[in-house]
C-alpha cells in the first residue's frame, strides 16, 4: 500500500516514466477503477488461434507497434504513439472479429507494509506448527517454488543454499521485464518472501523458513528450492504483461509452486490465461489477497485456480489491512514477519505478501513428501487442514476456511513411506537404436521375498523396457536394460519406476543416429542446358515418416534449378534429385552441401560453356572472286545474350572474312558469307572459328 501511495503521488505530480524495451512507459490512473493504474501508452491484445487474423494484425500495426508476443496466450503488448488514447484504441481493436480481448496493461505492486520495529521472534512458525511438521517430514523429491516478485538476493547466507541452480552453478531464474536470466532483487520484497517460504534452517544464522528441514535427514534442506522470477521493478511495481510472462515461464521451466505476493484491484484476461495455463500444467498457484482492508476482489488472487491468502496476526485474528470475503481461501501469518532482505540483512515486514509464502512453503513440504498428488489434491489438503481464525470486526473469509497449519497438512498427506530412493540411467543421452542400463535403488534392503517395482516410459514406441523389475531379498538395487528406437530429431523420454503408488523418474534424451554418408553428382561435368543427377546416401535406412535433408547451393555466373530439400523414404538409405542447368557463356561451378544431425557433406558440378563443334564452307573450292557460305556449329545452345565466335583466315588478301560471327541466344549454329578475290595460281586458304579455348578449321581452295 505504501508503494502504491508513493506511485499515486508521483503520477499526480506529473506522471512517471519507466524505460523498458528501450522505450518509455507512461502511467496514469484509471478513473473507472479507483486505485488502479495502467501504462498509458500500451495495450494488451490477444488474437484468436481459430480465426484468420490478418486484418487484426494490420489494425495493430495501424494503431501502434507490437513490442512483445506472449505465445502461450497469443497476446501482444502494443506500444501506442503519443496522442493515441488507450480506451479508443481498445474499442477499435475489440471490433476485429479475431481479437479475443483488448485491455489496458495494468500495473501490479508488491503487497507488503514494511514495518521499522524489528520483531525478535518468529511467532508465525509456532502458530502454523512448522517445527512439528519438520519432525515428520520425509521428502521424496525436490519441489521448486517460483517466487514471482522483485527477484531474490541469492547471495544471502540464508538463501544461497536453497536456490535452484543450473549444472554450471548459475541461478535458475528469469527476468520477465527484460527477458533475461538475471533476476537479481533490487527492491527487497522478493528476498523477504523467499526467506519466509524456504529460508535455510539450522545453519546457525538468521531466520528459519517454512520449508524446511528434518534433524534426521541431512539432505532434506535441498528438497524445496527457490526460483527467482522478476516481474516487479526496484520501485515494487510492474505490469500484468510481465506477470503473465513470469507465470508461464515458471510453468514451462519446472516450477511446482508459483508464489505471487503482488496484485492489483483490476483483473487481466492475459494473466487469467497465464494462470489457467500454469494450473493445467500441474502447478499450484498461491497469491496474496491484497492489503486494502476490503472485500473487493484483488487480482490474480481472485482467480478460481489461485489460492487467495489473507493475513493474520500472532493471535490468529485477520489483520485490519487484509482483504477478506468469500473469495479468500485461506489465512496465514502476515503481521510483523521477520525474514531476509538483500545484503545479508533481516527486517520485519507486514502484509498479505508475507502471508502468501507461508502457504507456498507448506505446499512445498506436502508436495515434496507426497509427489503423486495433483495440484488440486495439494490445494484441498492445505485448505481443509487448517486452524480456526478470528475475524476482524466481522470480516471473514470463505466458509469453513482457516489459518494454514503445516503439521496438519503434512499429516493429512498420503503415507510418505517410499522404498524407492532413486532411479538412475547409465547414460542420460543415447543415439536412437542403442541400449543402456537403468538401476532402481531402494531406501532399505528388500524383504526375503524381494520387491516388485513397476517400470514405464512416456514413449513406449521409442523405449522398450520390462514391465516389472524385482529387487532380490536383502538387496537395495536391481538393474534392467532399456532398448531404444531410431529417431529423426532429438526426443526426451521420461522413464519411471513405481511402487505403492509412488514414483521416481529419470530423463533420457534420444538423439538421431542417422547421418549423411555421401553426396554425389552424376555426371560431375555437364554442358550448360543439360541436367545432372544428385545422389544422397544415409548411413542407415530412414525411420518411419522418412527423413528430410535440406540442400544448400551456391553458383556464380550460371542459373540452376534444384529442390531445397530431399526426402529419403522410410526404409531407404538413398534418394536422388535432378539438377537442371541453363546455358552459360563461361564455365561455372555449382557447389552443393547437405546437413543432417550434425553431419555435413559437399559435392560440386562443373557447368561448361559451349564449344565450337564444326566449321563448314560451301563450296569448299571455288574460283576467286566468288562468294563462299560459312557455317559454325556449337555443341550446345548459347545463353541469353548469345555469343560471338572469332573468325580467322590464313590469306586475308584472298578472303574478305568478317572478324566475328554472332550466334543468337538459344541457338547452336549461325551462318554468314564472305567474298574472295582473284589471284594467280591455286591457293589453299585455312578458315578458323574459335570460341574461348575451342576452335575448328576448314580449307578453302581458290583457283584463278
Amino acid at each position: 500500500m505504501k508503494r502504491l501511495l508513493i506511485l499515486g503521488i508521483l503520477i499526480v505530480l506529473g506522471g512517471i516514466a519507466l524505460r523498458g524495451d528501450a522505450q518509455e512507459r507512461w502511467f496514469q490512473a484509471d478513473p473507472s477503477q479507483p486505485g488502479a493504474y495502467y501504462v498509458a501508452n500500451e495495450l494488451v491484445v490477444a488474437l484468436s488461434e481459430q480465426e484468420p487474423n490478418a486484418l487484426a494484425r494490420q489494425a495493430m500495426l495501424f494503431i501502434g507497434q507490437p513490442t512483445r508476443l506472449h505465445p502461450v496466450t497469443n497476446s501482444y503488448v502494443i506500444r501506442l504513439p503519443r496522442g493515441i488514447d488507450v480506451e479508443s484504441a481498445r474499442q477499435f481493436l475489440s471490433l476485429m472479429p479475431s481479437v479475443r480481448y483488448a485491455e489496458p496493461n495494468y500495473l501490479v505492486s508488491a503487497c507488503n507494509n514494511p514495518n521499522d520495529p524489528r520483531y525478535s521472534g518468529q511467532y508465525a512458525l509456532q502458530r502454523i506448527q512448522a517445527p512439528q511438521a519438520w519432525g515428520i517430514w520425509n521428502p521424496q523429491r525436490t519441489v521448486y517454488i517460483a517466487i514471482v516478485d522483485t527477484g531474490i538476493d541469492h547471495h544471502h547466507p540464508d538463501l544461497t543454499q536453497k536456490m535452484r541452480r543450473h549444472a554450471d552453478g548459475s541461478i535458475y531464474g528469469y527476468n520477465a521485464i527484460y527477458n533475461v536470466p538475471n533476476a537479481w532483487d533490487d527492491n527487497g520484497h522478493g528476498t523477504h518472501c523467499a526467506g519466509i517460504a524456504a529460508g535455510h534452517i539450522n545453519n546457525g544464522v538468521g531466520i528459519a523458513g517454512v520449508a524446511g528441514w528434518n534433524p534426521s535427514n541431512a539432505n532434506a534442506q535441498q528438497s524445496v528450492q527457490l526460483m527467482p522470477v522478476k516481474v516487479l521493478t526496484a520501485q515494487g511495481y510492474g505490469t500484468f504483461a510481465d506477470v503473465a510472462r513470469g507465470i508461464t515461464w515458471s510453468a514451462d521451466n519446472g516450477a511446482h509452486i508459483i508464489s505471487l505476493s503482488l496484485g492489483a484491484t483490476v483483473g487481466s484476461q492475459q494473466v487469467a490465461d497465464a494462470v489457467n495455463y500454469a494450473w493445467n500444467r500441474g502447478c499450484l498457484i498461491v497469491a496474496a489477497a491484497g492489503n486494502n482492508g476490503e472485500s473487493n476482489p484483488f487480482y490474480p488472487a481472485f482467480y478460481e485456480q489461485v489460492i487467495a491468502v489473507a493475513a493474520s496476526d500472532m493471535n490468529d485474528r485477520l489483520t485490519n489491512f487484509s482483504q477478506w470475503g468469500s473469495w479468500v481461501d485461506i489465512a496465514a501469518p502476515g503481521l510483523w514477519i521477520d525474514s531476509t532482505v538483500p545484503g545479508g540483512s533481516y527486517e520485519v515486514w507486514s502484509g498479505t505478501s508475507m502471508a502468501c509464502p507461508h502457504v507456498a512453503g507448506v505446499a512445498g513440504l506436502v508436495w515434496s513428501q507426497a509427489p503423486s498428488l495433483t495440484n488440486q489434491q495439494v490445494r484441498e489438503i492445505l485448505e481443509t487442514n487448517t486452524d480456526p481464525y478470528l475475524p476482524f470486526e466481522g470480516r471473514q473469509i470463505a466458509p469453513n476456511a482457516g489459518r494454514v497449519n503445516a503439521f496438519r497438512a503434512l499429516s493429512a498427506a498420503p503415507d510418505s513411506t517410499h522404498p524407492i530412493q532413486d532411479l538412475t540411467l547409465s547414460r542420460q543421452s543415447v543415439a536412437g537404436g542403442q541400449s543402456l542400463t537403468g538401476t532402481v535403488t531402494l531406501a532399505s534392503p528388500a524383504g526375503s521375498g524381494g520387491v516388485s517395482v513397476s517400470l514405464s516410459t512416456s514413449h513406449p514406441n521409442l523405449v522398450g523396457l520390462p514391465a516389472t523389475l524385482t529387487v532380490p531379498g536383502g538387496q537395495r538395487q536391481a538393474s534392467f536394460t532399456l532398448t531404444t528406437q531410431r529417431v529423426g530429431s532429438p526426443t526426451t523420454v521420461q522413464v519411471s519406476a513405481t511402487m505403492n503408488g509412488r514414483s521416481r523418474t529419470a530423463s533420457l534424451t534420444l538423439t538421431p543416429s542417422l547421418r549423411l554418408r555421401s553426396l554425389q553428382v552424376n555426371p560431375t561435368t555437364v554442358l550448360g542446358g543439360n541436367s545432372a543427377t544428385g545422389i544422397l546416401e544415409l548411413t542407415e535406412p530412414a525411420p518411419a515418416g522418412g527423413v528430410v535433408v535440406p540442400l544448400n547451393h551456391s553458383v556464380s555466373g550460371a542459373s540452376v534449378s534444384l529442390p531445397a530439400s530431399v526426402t529419403v523414404p522410410q526404409g531407404q538409405t538413398r534418394a536422388t534429385f535432378t539438377i537442371q542447368t541453363e546455358p552459360v557463356s563461361q564455365t561455372a561451378t555449382l557447389n552443393l552441401s547437405a546437413s543432417l544431425n550434425g553431419s555435413q557433406i559437399q559435392a560440386s558440378l562443373t557447368i561448361q560453356a559451349p564449344t565450337v563443334q564444326m566449321l563448314m564452307l560451301s563450296p569448299s573450292a571455288t574460283i576467286g572472286g566468288r562468294t563462299v557460305i560459312l557455317q559454325v556449329r556449337l555443341n550446345g545452345r548459347t545463353p541469353s545474350g548469345g555469343l560471338w565466335v572469332q573468325l580467322g583466315t590464313s590469306h586475308s588478301d584472298r578472303t574478305l572474312l568478317p572478324n566475328t560471327l554472332y550466334i543468337p541466344a538459344g541457338s547452336s549454329s549461325a551462318t554468314t558469307q564472305f567474298a574472295t578475290t582473284r589471284g594467280r595460281g591455286v591457293v589453299r586458304v585455312t578458315i578458323t572459328a574459335q570460341y574461348q579455348n575451342s576452335s575448328r578449321s576448314a580449307v578453302l581452295t581458290l583457283r584463278n
